[in-house]
């Protein structure tokens, strides 16, 4: 064999070290893309359900609101087995003339919607005058 006769072996290709870096280097990419995505999206749940909770205290107060007498105590329940809700009413004053069918009373209103596993919750509030039913 002469000289000009030898193989020269072509570098045009890849390692199978390098085709591996590659692949490790796409992978964790991949995972990072994933995990920011997971969070995204539970982000997005947990402002929904926000959204929601929001709107069923805010449905609560306006429906207590709409009533033409108010009674003193709490009331909870849960609605869509999802949103433990508490209603609590008091009578924070009382005015008027000496006449039982007179007299107003000043009533606070709170209203309390929790939910999830981490008891989140939102508190509305609100103020009514209504016929007083506070005895004295």
């Amino acid at each position: 064999m002469s000289n000009e006769e030898v193989c020269h072996q072509n570098d045009a290709g890849f390692t199978l070290l390098e085709v591996i870096v590659a692949l490790m280097i796409a992978a964790s990419a991949l995972a990072v893309m994933f995990s920011a995505m997971e969070t995204g999206l539970w982000s997005g749940r947990q402002a929904d359900m926000t959204m929601r909770a929001i709107s069923v205290a805010r449905s609560q107060l306006d429906a207590t609101l709409a009533t033409r007498q108010l009674h003193a105590g709490t009331n909870s329940y849960v609605m869509d087995g999802k949103y433990r809700t508490s209603v609590e009413i008091r009578q924070i004053s009382t005015s008027g003339g000496q006449d039982s069918a007179y007299r107003l009373g000043l009533y606070s209103i709170s209203i309390t919607v929790g939910w999830g596993l981490l008891n989140h919750s939102i508190h509305l509030s609100g103020r009514a005058v209504r016929p007083s039913t506070a005895s004295e």
